[in-house]
């Protein structure tokens, strides 16, 4: 896998899509400094850690689409459907993605401390992030795998949108137990308030994600390519 992943680095380390969730991070930071002001609360930290991991679906819809457009340009998947071990492939994409996710993530931490000092509420926030978002990243790869890459794209707008009203608009309701998607933008907030529900989301979480990651794998063994269009 790490000769994967080092291919994937080289093919995508000079495209400007690389850097493009990095600016966008920066330009979200710069936004919500202005927007809370110097002196965080409870409820700023809330407000900041949820609008954060509601855009995170962008960010790794940008790079996701990245990867599948540029599969999809130089031939279908042909070379990918003729290896020994998809799996692969799979897994190093995934940890790009993943990887570039976490840079983004490590930007908005580092803004997060300096402005809250709170080490124990910082640790919380960069665990529960990468780890809630991991779902995000497998159900926007699959979609746009099997799809076309510009549903990378539109999944990650429709989640964004999704996280916004049941993540951020609704913290009070109790119905986002039962949706994992969800779970990034609220743990920080929950764990605030000491009402994270721990065993029952996490069992939920780690089944899902379990549950996708076997089933990409059996898709992507099975799969025989996308129709060529004329």
């Amino acid at each position: 896998m790490k000769n994967e992943l080092k291919v994937i680095n080289l093919k995508f380390r000079t495209q400007i899509l690389t850097y493009t969730p990095t600016l966008f991070t920066i330009f979200y930071i710069t936004f919500i400094n202005l927007y809370l002001g110097g002196n965080w609360n409870y409820t700023s930290i809330s407000q900041y850690t949820s609008s954060f991991n509601a855009l995170s679906s962008l960010i790794i819809a940008i790079t996701t689409y990245q990867v599948i457009h540029f599969e999809e340009s130089i031939g279908h998947f042909n070379h990918i459907l003729g290896k020994s071990k998809r799996s692969l492939w799979v897994c190093a994409t995934l940890s790009y993605i993943f990887i570039n996710y976490l840079f983004c993530l490590l930007i908005s931490t580092v803004n997060f401390i300096v402005m809250t000092h709170n080490v124990k509420l910082t640790l919380f926030y960069v665990a529960s992030s990468s780890f809630m978002n991991i779902i995000i990243i497998l159900l926007i790869f699959i979609i746009s795998l099997f799809t076309g890459s510009i549903f990378s794209m539109v999944s990650g707008v429709v989640i964004t949108i999704f996280n916004i009203y049941f993540g951020i608009e609704m913290l009070g309701d109790k119905s986002w137990y039962y949706i994992p998607i969800t779970y990034s933008t609220r743990y920080t907030s929950m764990f605030i308030n000491n009402s994270v529900p721990f065993f029952l989301t996490m069992s939920i979480y780690i089944i899902s994600i379990i549950m996708m990651f076997i089933c990409l794998l059996v898709l992507v063994k099975n799969w025989s390519g996308r129709s060529i269009q004329d």
